[in-house]
């Protein structure tokens, strides 16, 4: 939950700050979006006892379950192979956020 935090402080300060417009050129939120995996991950493997990198790479599908179900909310219309391919993108940085945490344990 805090990758899906730090997306939510990032979108908010982004946007008072005027950078999210409605013209299509957010590359700045797909970025934040995929920090917001990669910490979700880091975090969860800082706190996990035995596989990190597998409770990473649940964190990051869970911030991606909850952005997709916002987004679905919010009025979007998702295809099928971006959603699929962001999800394996969301399991990917989880763990890799889980392993450098793991790394730095160590």
């Amino acid at each position: 939950m805090a990758g899906l935090g730090l997306g939510l402080v990032a979108f908010i300060i982004l946007g008072i700050a005027g950078m999210v417009d409605a013209d299509g050129s957010n590359v700045v939120l797909v970025f934040v979006q995929f920090l917001s995996l990669f910490v979700a991950g880091y975090v969860a493997g800082r706190m996990s006892a035995s596989a990190p990198a597998l409770d990473g790479g649940f964190a990051g599908l869970l911030v991606f379950f909850v952005s997709v179900g916002v987004s679905v909310a919010g009025g979007a219309t998702l295809g099928i192979g971006p959603a699929l391919f962001l999800g394996v993108v969301a399991a990917v940085l989880g763990s890799a956020g889980a392993v450098l945490a793991e790394h730095r344990r160590r």
